[in-house]
């Protein structure tokens, strides 16, 4: 972790990356290690860069806007984010040196150095859990950031990985000055359009085997409920915490592509069933037990489907 330090301190410009699609873990970090700098480094310039289409989190700020000249004489630090082609501004490339520091399971190298935790249980417990280590305060604008991405990422410390050193890196932020009560509302409260919205997803979603639950939700089923794609997406939760279901998946209409096909992304779940190999198959990847999937069809849907259930079935 020390080297990510250095490299901060050495660089007088850093931009920072997230991937496409950002969470509150993506844009956490983000926005959390940017402040920190800014707080620790006023003279350096920091930048954290994306496009925001409107699948921004929108508990968080604007993305900032630099000229690839800039680009080229920063450190590109590229957070929460497995693979190249996800990371959200193609420009990370032409950066004059690059770090990657994630939490999920290793695909590929892009980066100069890399720094990957994979049973942590967000990227920003491993930004948090070096600024504990370091014995740095941190501003109480870093640490709401962090935390959110904490909370949000372990959905409240409840996922297997967490560890007693997650619970120490929360308490940690918290003495830092994070509004608990804020971060909460801002990641699990929800509108009385959503409210609706998830009850239709449980009220339609199939059993297969008595084991896969899972949903298959149209652009005209989440128009009516008037919600975005990127809104309709975020839903897959709604299936959790049923003792049947060793799976959970959901799938959303994106869009119809020139040849007149509903492609769909999708959210894959499972309480203690390794899926993000079969993820990785479908255009998608993530954690063993947390992942997506992108530009499906319905057979593949079908496809997906069918894989999970043997997987839960050969266990």
């Amino acid at each position: 972790m020390n080297r990510i330090l250095e490299l901060i301190k050495d660089y007088d410009i850093i931009t920072i990356y997230r991937h496409v699609s950002p969470d509150a873990d993506a844009l956490g970090s983000q926005y959390g290690l940017k402040q920190w700098i800014n707080d620790t480094y006023p003279e350096k310039k920091v930048y954290a860069l994306g496009n925001d289409d409107g699948s921004k989190v929108s508990n968080f700020p604007e993305s900032d806007i630099v000229d690839d000249e800039i680009v080229k004489q920063s450190l590109a630090i590229i957070l929460d984010t497995a693979n190249g082609s996800r990371i959200d501004d193609g420009r990370w490339k032409t950066a004059a040196y690059r770090l990657k520091v994630d939490h999920h399971i290793f695909v590929e190298k892009f980066a100069d150095e890399e720094y990957i935790e994979d049973m942590a249980g967000a990227t920003c417990e491993i930004l948090a859990t070096m600024f504990l280590k370091e014995g740095m305060t941190l501003s109480k604008t870093a640490a709401q950031y962090l935390y959110s991405g904490l909370i949000a990422d372990t959905l409240r410390y409840s996922i297997p990985s967490t560890t007693p050193q997650t619970l120490s890196t929360g308490a940690y932020l918290l003495s830092c000055g994070v509004d608990v009560q804020r971060s909460n509302e801002e990641n699990f409260s929800t509108s009385l359009q959503q409210f609706h919205y998830e009850n239709f997803l449980r009220s339609n979603c199939q059993v297969a085997g008595g084991q896969l639950a899972y949903i298959i939700v149209h652009k005209e089923d989440y128009e009516r409920f008037g919600l975005s794609f990127n809104e309709a997406k975020e839903k897959v939760f709604v299936f959790g915490g049923v003792y049947d279901f060793k799976a959970w998946a959901l799938f959303v209409e994106k869009e119809i592509d020139e040849q007149g096909i509903k492609r769909y992304n999708g959210s894959l779940r499972s309480r203690n069933t390794t899926i993000n190999d079969i993820a990785m198959k479908h255009h998608g990847g993530g954690h063993r037990f947390a992942c997506g999937v992108k530009n499906l069809d319905d057979e593949e849907i079908q496809t997906i489907i069918q894989e999970i259930l043997d997987r839960i079935n050969e266990a």
